[in-house]
Parts: C-alpha cells; sequence; structure tokens
C-alpha cells in the first residue's frame, strides 16, 4: 500500500477564531473604557480581563491550527499516523492496535478509531478544508477496517 497523505486544512475553524478574536478585542477595549469613564469598577475590569484572557486563547487556537506541513493523516501498510492538533506530537497506530472504524455524531463528522486496548482517538471533519477530503479518508480507513456487523 502506498502511503496516502491527508492534510488538515481548518479553514472555517480558523475564520471563525479570528472572528472571535476581534469581536473579543472590541468587547475588551470597549470595558476598559466604561472602566476608566466610571473610575475602575471591579466589574468592569473584571469584564476586561476576562474579555482580553479569551481573545488570547482565541488568537493561540487560531495560531496552532494553521496548515503546516506533515500535518494531517497518513495512510501506510504499516499503519495509521496521525498528528495531534494543537502540539507537534504524532500518534502511531498499528493496523493490529485499530478494533474498528466508525463515523460518530448525528452527520458522522467524527471519525473514530476504537483500539484493542480500549482506547479510541477521534479525528473530526472541521479539520479538513472540505467534506470530499474528510469523506476520502474516511472511507479508506472504513475499507481497511470495516464497521463491524450486528453492532447495537
Amino acid at each position: 500500500m502506498e502511503p496516502r497523505f491527508y492534510a488538515f486544512d481548518p479553514r472555517f475553524s480558523r475564520r471563525a477564531l479570528f472572528l472571535g478574536a476581534c469581536v473579543l478585542a472590541i468587547l475588551s477595549a470597549w470595558s476598559l473604557a466604561d472602566a476608566r469613564s466610571q473610575g475602575n469598577p471591579p466589574l468592569a475590569v473584571a469584564r476586561a480581563g476576562v474579555t482580553g484572557g479569551l481573545m488570547l486563547v482565541f488568537a493561540f487556537a487560531w495560531h496552532r491550527l494553521r496548515p503546516r506541513s506533515g500535518w494531517g493523516v497518513t495512510l501506510s501498510a504499516r499503519g495509521v499516523e496521525v498528528a495531534r492538533p494543537f502540539s507537534t506530537g504524532r500518534i502511531q497506530l498499528s493496523w493490529g492496535q485499530i478494533d474498528s472504524v466508525r463515523r460518530i455524531g448525528r452527520h458522522g463528522e467524527v471519525l473514530g478509531l476504537f483500539l484493542d486496548e480500549g482506547g479510541r482517538v477521534l479525528v473530526t471533519r472541521h479539520l479538513f478544508a472540505s467534506k470530499n477530503t474528510y469523506g476520502e479518508l474516511a472511507s479508506a480507513l472504513e475499507e481497511r477496517k470495516p464497521v463491524p456487523r450486528f453492532d447495537a
């Protein structure tokens, strides 16, 4: 089996995080202006701190979800290699470790790799640029490890 690579490219999620960070920056500035005009009431300062902190969290997530080389899912004859979304680490699974592959959720938006040891690795659809890329990955995994019959 020739290695196949499916790259993560969460465009919609990155746009939403950027927009959220911009809105939180405006709210933080508004809260600071409100605190200054009222003579530093504790509630306005706390509101500015919370919105500023959330803005930094959104900016951090936006930065970490940028497309990088080798960031995605690789299928090979040895197994599956999944990059972690918020770190530089990778999870390497051999085909023998994977018990089954199932689409989870109401619309099948999460791909679950269920392991023999009882654990699971989840790959969500929002990490891919299109539904087609996600569908190709899910089909390739389900072809290699079919869904068990009579699953209750």
